[in-house]
């Protein structure tokens, strides 16, 4: 036979064996895929007959036994991927995962570290140790791996400060002291996460070593911190951020500045969704200075919606005189517009005092609301809205201007 007649031969088988292992290959790990999407035990299965020296199929079928909760099964075709690639982190972690999961956290324990040494720089393997260290009671060594996971990626940050509270049995200085925050951003999230605990002295603490506070971050601290009624504290952060802001006074209290609507620090709060009733800074009608705020009534408003209020920190036990001005026009309602006062330490917002504005004052007049302070105040709530109706749907029409709110002691605060 010619000798280029059985190259071409040879070639042709050649080419045909690739051809057929190609496509072997090729459907093993199609069967594969189809197993890890659909839970499928039997295309895993078939994965691995077609091509048993593959680490991909059997790390899929180990995958889908893993899921079908099948852990003895899935710890083997994991070791057995391992076996054919040895240094994959990724198989390690996976193995470690699963021997926990088939009551073996020892052996658990040992893949993970593999995994961690394999990819010393990785969030993952570092996080799966850490919470298995921490069931099996090492707490210690558990959050060095936390802390590290958290470093490498700042979501997990939230996560590791949620264990460290629920290890410590609520207590602060233990939480952090496991977090052991290094960082600006670990000190804020902290500050942020007791301070929603209702640590508002521990929050401030936190919040005193960032360097740089950002704004956003801040803004949510001084929310949580009012929320959890530690208003001295909200108002410490608050004064970081606005050099001319100080205790016992309102911010923006001639509306010189915009109000901004969704605020829930301090300064005024607006509603973003209140029917029926149209709230705008007016720079042609103002008591002094330039501007006032006006507020333009368009028929059906729940009489009860607050709609302007401002928190301002009080000494306890003094007393004060909240004064403003107001003007109406057209104003034609059987619900007056008011000015409460309202004990913001206190869970049921006892009415301190208020003052109803005229519904003909069609000129600018002077109001002035006493109250005196419990021992236990540290803020009040200045509100903005109508008196009682019977039927709590007394439609309003005509419009009502504010300004120049002020808060002066009328005497000074018993100590």
């Amino acid at each position: 036979m010619n000798k280029s007649v059985v190259l071409g031969i040879v070639g042709a088988l050649v080419c045909a064996l690739a051809v057929w292992e190609s496509a072997r290959i090729g459907y093993a790990r199609t069967q594969a895929i189809k197993a890890l999407n659909w839970n499928e035990v039997a295309s895993a299965e078939r994965a691995t007959r077609l091509l048993s020296s593959d680490a991909e199929v059997h790390a899929a079928r180990g995958v889908v036994l893993e899921r079908t909760e099948n852990y003895a099964d899935a710890c083997r075709e994991l070791e057995r991927a391992i076996q054919l690639r040895p240094r994959d982190y990724f198989l390690w972690m996976m193995l470690g995962v699963t021997r926990d999961l088939n009551d073996d956290p020892t052996g658990g324990l040992a893949a993970l570290q593999e995994s961690m040494r394999l990819a010393p720089f990785y969030a993952k393997p570092r996080w799966l140790a850490g919470n298995l260290l921490l069931r099996m009671g090492q707490v210690d060594e558990a959050f060095q791996h936390l802390r590290f996971a958290a470093e490498r990626d700042a979501t997990l940050l939230p996560n590791v400060i949620d264990l460290a509270w629920g290890v410590s049995g609520n207590d602060p200085g233990k939480t952090v002291e496991f977090v052991a925050p290094q960082t600006d951003a670990a000190h804020m999230a902290l500050a942020i996460f007791l301070a929603t605990h209702k640590e508002g002295v521990a929050a401030v603490d936190q919040y005193r070593k960032v360097k740089l506070p950002p704004i956003g971050a801040s803004n949510q601290l001084i929310e949580k911190l009012i929320e959890s009624r530690f208003f001295w504290e909200a108002d410490f952060v608050f004064r970081a951020h606005c050099s001319s802001c100080t205790p016992e006074h309102f911010v923006n209290g001639s509306f010189e500045d915009d109000v901004e609507v969704g605020n829930r620090t301090f300064g005024w709060q607006i509603p973003s969704d209140v029917s029926g009733v149209t709230l705008s800074v007016d720079d042609a009608e103002h008591a002094d200075r330039a501007r006032s705020l006006r507020l333009d009534f368009q028929g059906n408003t729940n009489p009860q919606t607050v709609l302007l209020s401002q928190t301002v920190t009080v000494d306890r036990g003094g007393r004060y005189r909240i004064s403003f001005h107001a003007m109406t026009r057209s104003f034609v309602s059987a619900a007056s517009p008011v000015v409460r006062v309202l004990d913001a330490s206190d869970e049921k917002l006892a009415v301190l005092g208020e003052a109803i504005v005229s519904a003909n004052a069609s000129r600018w007049q002077n109001y002035a609301v006493d109250f005196t302070t419990g021992q236990n105040t540290q803020a009040v709530r200045i509100i903005v809205g109508r008196t009682n109706c019977p039927n709590n749907s007394c439609a309003a029409f005509g419009t009502v201007w504010f300004d120049s709110f002020s808060l002066d002691h009328v005497s000074e605060p018993h100590r």
